[in-house]
This record gives C-alpha cells, structure tokens and sequence, in this order.
C-alpha cells in the first residue's frame, strides 16, 4: 500500500491498516458519544474557535447527542465497518460533521481532508489527538491529506465497507474510479444549488439588519461555496420593490463592514452574469455596487443556477404565485430558504408537483445549521447497518 505518502493529522498508518480488523460499535455508542461530549468541551473553551467551530462544538454537545439518541431506534444498528470519508475543500467543518454521523453510526472513520490549509481542521485535529486515549477512541479514527493519487484512493477504496464523497461532480467521478469491494456501499453529495424565497410584505415588518445578518451567514460566510447557499432569490407580495430596496441596501452595508472581497471575485461576478446575458433574453444586469451583484430574470429555467459564482452573486426573479419555483425545483435543488412563507406550504408544492429536488425547507438564515439529516440522506441510518432480530 502507498499509505506511507500521507499526512496524518489524527492517527496513523497503522491504525488506518488495522481498521478493517477493529470491530464495529453499535450506534450510540456510549465511547462515541463520550468522545464527542468531550470534543465539545474542549473546543467551546478554545478561543481560537471561530463562529463555524463553536456551532459544531455546539452540535455535538452531550445533552444534543442524547436528544439525537431519543428520536430513533438504535438497538439494532451496528456500524458497517470502515468508512471511508473524502471532505471537500471549501467548508473546512464539513469533515468533523461528517465525522460525527459517522463515529456515531458506530464505523472506524478515515477521513481525508483537503491539502488546503485550514485553521479550524488544524483546531479540530488538535483538539481530537488529546482525547484518543483517555476515551478509547484511537482505533477509530484517522485523519489525513495526501496529493491527488488513484494509487492511494484505490487503497483505500479497497479497505472500506462505505466510502463518503463530498465534492464536486468532477470530483465524484475521479474517485469512483477506484473500485469497491462487492458489499461496499457509497453515499455521495455532489453539486447542489439552493434557493431563496422572500414574501415582500411579510420582509418589511422585520428588523433589515437582522435579516442581512441572517442572509449574509447562509451566503457570504461562505462565499456561497456551500451547496445550502441561496444563489437565486424568489420575491412574492405586493411591495417588492420597496422590499428588495431595503433588502439588498442592509446587506450590502454589512457587507461593506465585514466581507473582503477581492477584485477578481468581482470580475467572476460580472462575467458569470453576462454569460447568462448571452444565453438568454430577459437578463438585466442592476446598476449597483460590486460586493452585491444582482441579475434579474423575466423566468424560471433550472439553467439559470448553472452560472454558479460566489462572493454575493445573485440571480432575482418576481412571482405570482409560489408554484413558479417548480421549474428550478430539480434534482440539482437542495434547500429552500424561506421568509414570510410558510414551510408547509413549500413541501405541499414539492410533493404535489413531485419535483426530484428539494431535501430541505429551512428559515432564512438557517441554511448553515447541523443536522444528521443532510440531501435527503438520515445519516447515522445510512451509515449503519440494521441487524434484523426476528
């Protein structure tokens, strides 16, 4: 095996090689939920924990665990073995979410995160080492970067029983180049957009600075890398222009105050704006600033989210009725983000239309939270296996 060309952050090449010997936990377990408890702890003290870090200390708190705990059925579920976990490279959290379900469904866990360096895998990594030992856990779980290699990914393809691909669309192709054994199962989370939908008059009863804060840490805390980060935002109501005057005006203010944008993200901005321009009629450019970039459209198309930038690059459109969403309800639709519409509302459209997209209706400013529910996948459920009893 080529394991000797990794970085291991957590772990080792042994206890990587070791894995597929180690037995597996039972979902819940109390060593796993011990482990995690205690990573909470030792993260919500470090200072150095920025707003992404302590929202996952946050996640994994005992008392959250257990609560997660109540809400299912776990006696019968055993984790399938060693899972295989591939991060993507721009959320640098999304590892230790992926971690978690994963410890917690009762697997050993490899992860390999991005060569690029992050602050918060390196706290999070330093925080996991200190507690392998004292809790049990050092069988369990490796961490590690290695360059891009179809030797290495093949290796380790062929020592898990599930392997976990966060990426791209490219991504997911070049590692499902690498076989898996016959009763391996895969769970892959590809390209996604999201979306928003405002009610204009409900908007205007809201505080607008509050709700800039909301939508800047579903967009800009990101970059809109994250695939739950609205890119087209839907107005219905009466008072739309008025609305999205002071929509974008408070946003663009908290913007100014808090986001660095380069001036190539700029460039992207306006380029990916003009290419919709030139495949279509209907597109206009609004004068504005650039930390705000916004394009209208007179219709729905599911081509119109194919123009994906970040930096606060956004595509508008007014409706009538709420069903005029549906044409960008496809498979690639991930979240919808809603504000003065009710949620009930959208899921009855989802179903009655049975659009192929669509995993999630959340709260404007929620499209960031945790969950072990994530594009249509019960995590810790899938990530294990049920022993049927009889």
């Amino acid at each position: 095996m080529r394991f000797e060309q990794m970085e291991f952050l957590v772990g080792s090449r042994e206890v990587l090689e070791a894995m597929p010997r180690t037995p597996a936990l039972p979902a819940f377990s109390e060593r796993a939920v011990n482990f995690l408890a205690q990573l909470s702890r030792v993260l919500l003290r470090d200072r150095r924990s920025g707003v992404d870090v302590k929202a996952y200390a946050y996640w994994i708190r005992r008392a959250s665990l257990e609560s997660a705990a109540r809400s299912g059925s776990w006696e019968n579920r055993l984790g399938r073995g060693v899972a295989l976990h591939i991060a993507p490279s721009n959320v640098p959290v999304n590892f230790a979410v992926s971690m978690t379900s994963s410890l917690l469904a009762g697997n050993c866990t490899a992860i390999r995160v991005s060569s690029r360096p992050f602050p918060q895998v390196d706290l999070i990594c330093g925080a996991i080492g200190g507690l392998l030992e004292e809790t049990g856990m050092g069988p369990y779980l490796c961490v590690f970067r290695h360059e891009h290699s179809g030797e290495i990914t093949q290796a380790l393809s062929a020592l898990c029983d599930l392997r976990v691909i966060w990426g791209g669309d490219g991504t997911i192709r070049t590692i499902r180049e690498a076989a898996l054994p016959p009763r391996a199962v895969e769970m892959a989370f590809a390209d996604r957009y999201s979306i928003a939908v405002i009610h204009a008059d409900a908007y205007l009863e809201t505080d607008p600075e509050e709700t800039a804060r909301r939508f800047y840490t579903d967009t800009y805390y990101t970059d809109q890398n994250a695939c739950s980060s609205p890119r087209l935002v839907v107005w219905l109501g009466d008072a739309v222009e008025e609305a999205r005057s002071r929509f974008w005006g408070a946003l663009e203010a908290l913007a100014r105050r808090e986001y660095g944008m380069k001036p190539i993200q700029a460039v992207d901005k306006y380029s990916a704006v003009c290419m919709l321009g030139m495949s279509r009629p209907g597109v206009r450019l609004v004068p504005g600033g650039t930390l705000v970039t916004r394009a209208e459209v007179d219709r729905l198309t599911e081509d119109v989210l194919d123009y994906k930038c970040g930096g606060g690059c956004f595509f508008e459109y007014r409706a009538r009725e709420l069903n005029e969403i549906v044409p960008v309800l496809g498979k690639r639709c991930q979240t919808v983000a809603v504000l003065g519409v009710e949620r009930e509302e959208v899921r009855k459209l989802v179903f009655s239309s049975g659009v192929r997209g669509v995993d999630r209706i959340v709260p404007l400013g929620g499209t960031m939270e945790l969950s072990f529910t994530w594009d249509g996948y019960q995590m810790i459920e899938s990530m294990s296996r049920y022993v049927y009893g009889g």
